[in-house]
């Protein structure tokens, strides 16, 4: 299936992309076939991209195309061979990591053949392609990484992200930190935007986990007032009190905080700031993570592995 979408860079990227012609496939699944499934031109030792189905009508995927690096998440629903999937893409220049404003695609395949192991599907531009499952359980995780982006992993140089939110307003970027097991390191800087309204706080966030469920924050917070931020760890859980834990209560303006995270497949994550370590349990039912800031100019850089 070919597909054309142009994505517009957020305010602090100052160009547009377009993408055109870029085959992203999705594939069917009946119920007896949920799980982890690879698509692959050569009998499944190489996988340019991953998809999960789950029982419930979810849909988890991710791949590389074009050297973009996408994650998708949505819904599926099947009627005779014909399988349908509404899908909101994430996408990542893969040497940069830049993000690209998400794009939302509706898509129909055809199945030409399908079983327990293998299936095929017809795109609407009469290409034919071919799936192996490579579990039955499926995950939320962009784990294995597909063949380019493990290939072009000695490339990777991650740019600088910067927000620049002025009071009442809030501004993100979506990370594509979704690998599991993972461990990245970070830099990010806050400094505040002068506000009549002494009551303004300047915020910025790294948020990992489930935005419906449990997250956990690494967090830089200045009131107008102060004149240092506080480095906080905040531990969200709906219909419960949110737990919040101070690193450090005096990052000066603009500083540069580096930050280490970790965390395993059973959602255990681990944030180390200096000679503080402090630990989480995670569940990973939905696994997205995002860089967000208001009142505030602020800065995200990961340090390459």
């Amino acid at each position: 299936m070919k597909y054309t979408f142009s994505c517009a860079l957020s305010s602090a990227l100052s160009s547009a992309l377009i993408l055109s012609s870029i085959v992203v496939l999705f594939p069917p699944f009946a119920e007896a076939q949920q799980g982890k499934w690879c698509q692959s031109t050569d009998a499944g030792k190489t996988c340019s991209s991953y998809v999960s189905y789950f029982d419930n009508g979810d849909v988890y995927g991710y791949g590389v195309d074009n050297d973009l690096l996408y994650i998708a998440t949505g819904y599926w629903r099947q009627r005779s061979d014909q399988f349908c999937l509404n899908l909101t893409y994430k996408t990542f220049d893969i040497v940069t990591e830049q993000p690209y404003t998400p794009d939302d695609q509706n898509i129909c395949n055809k199945v030409l053949m399908q079983n327990e192991s293998q299936f095929s599907v017809r795109a609407e531009d009469g290409s034919i392609n071919t799936f192996y499952r490579i579990s039955e359980t499926p995950d939320h995780s962009m784990s294995p990484a597909p063949s380019q982006l493990v290939n072009n992993a000695i490339n990777v140089k991650p740019q600088l992200l910067a927000l620049n939110v002025p009071p009442g307003r809030f501004g993100l970027y979506p990370l594509p930190l979704e690998m599991a097991p993972a461990s990245v390191s970070f830099n990010m800087s806050l400094t505040p935007i002068l506000a009549d309204d002494q009551k303004v706080t300047a915020y910025a966030n790294v948020q990992i986990g489930d935005p419906d469920n449990d997250y956990l924050r690494v967090s830089l917070l200045q009131p107008q007032d102060a004149a240092s931020a506080l480095l906080m760890i905040e531990y969200i859980m709906p219909g419960y009190k949110p737990f919040r834990k101070a690193l450090a209560s005096d990052i000066t303006p603009g500083e540069a905080v580096l930050i280490h995270l970790d965390w395993q497949p059973d959602g255990l994550t681990t944030v180390s700031y200096k000679d503080q370590t402090v630990q989480y349990k995670l569940p990973l039912q939905q696994w997205q993570s995002y860089f967000m800031a208001s009142n505030t100019k602020a800065t995200f850089q990961r340090l390459p592995d």
